[in-house]
């Protein structure tokens, strides 16, 4: 559910998330320039590793690109995220669009939009997918058995390159790239799609987000559980992959009639 922002009263400070590609190069690029902007607004902007920032106790980050919004995600932060850059399932702003969404969002404009995350667990192991987790055999033309379950009810089982489970957010991303059924934020839902599939028969399926369970029931090549684009370990045959909600992320957007305003 959308509500509207407040940085508080006091001097606000804006958390710049390092993040090792393309898009956070581009963002850490536009800090002086942000400084100097937000010069007479008592604003401080401080640029470093997620944990170095979060410790100085920020009323809001910027990250720019999907990586960095996992990372995010995965801390389980509760302080709000303006996305920056190509975000698939995200709103977000353009770097171009930055300097004036920031000043907007400082200034009480911005709203915030709740974003469900998902806990991820195989043998004993959790990690948190703000868009998908995957099963997904590491070679090319190596189709396993995958089955589904919601609420420990079987929902299918199929031969195929993979499987993937994806959030709201990430069925405008990859998941849409195997015809996940796109969610909207507001549902308490996953998305659930074969990869690959040796039958075109095989359905995808809109799950409650509360109780999911993967497996891999017969492979013929090593599985890989990849969450958010991050490889996080193997799974074996008949190991279940538990996923569930996990809590949320709130990102911030600013609405494009602020952004107009101050571009005149």
């Amino acid at each position: 559910m959308d509500a509207a922002w407040s940085p508080g009263d006091g001097g606000s400070v804006v958390g710049v998330v390092d993040h090792e590609t393309a898009a956070s190069e581009t963002l850490t690029g536009a800090v002086d320039a942000l400084e100097t902007r937000l010069a007479d607004r008592d604003a401080t902007i401080v640029s470093d590793s997620l944990e170095d920032v979060l410790a100085a106790e920020p009323s809001l980050l910027l990250a720019a690109g999907e990586p960095a919004l996992s990372d995010v995600a995965r801390n389980g932060t509760r302080t709000p995220v303006l996305p920056v850059g190509d975000v698939g399932g995200v709103e977000s702003v353009s770097i171009d669009r930055l300097p004036e969404a920031l000043e907007a969002a400082l200034e009480g404009e911005a709203r915030t939009q709740t974003h469900p995350v998902l806990g991820v667990e195989l043998e004993g192991a959790t990690s948190r997918a703000l868009f998908d987790a995957t099963l997904v055999t590491d070679e090319p033309a190596r189709i396993s058995e995958y089955s589904v379950r919601s609420g420990g009810d079987l929902v299918d089982s199929f031969r195929a390159d993979g499987v993937v489970v994806a959030t709201p957010a990430g069925t405008g991303g990859y998941a849409s790239a195997v015809n996940a059924p796109s969610l909207s934020a507001s549902v308490d839902a996953v998305a659930v799609a074969p990869i690959g599939p040796f039958t075109t028969r095989t359905q995808r399926w809109v799950l409650p987000d509360d109780a999911v369970e993967l497996a891999v029931e017969r492979d013929e090549g090593a599985v890989t559980l990849v969450v958010d684009g991050r490889s996080v370990g193997t799974a074996p045959v008949g190991s279940p992959v538990s996923i569930g909600a996990d809590g949320t992320l709130e990102t911030l957007v600013v609405p494009t009639a602020s952004l107009e305003e101050r571009e005149q």
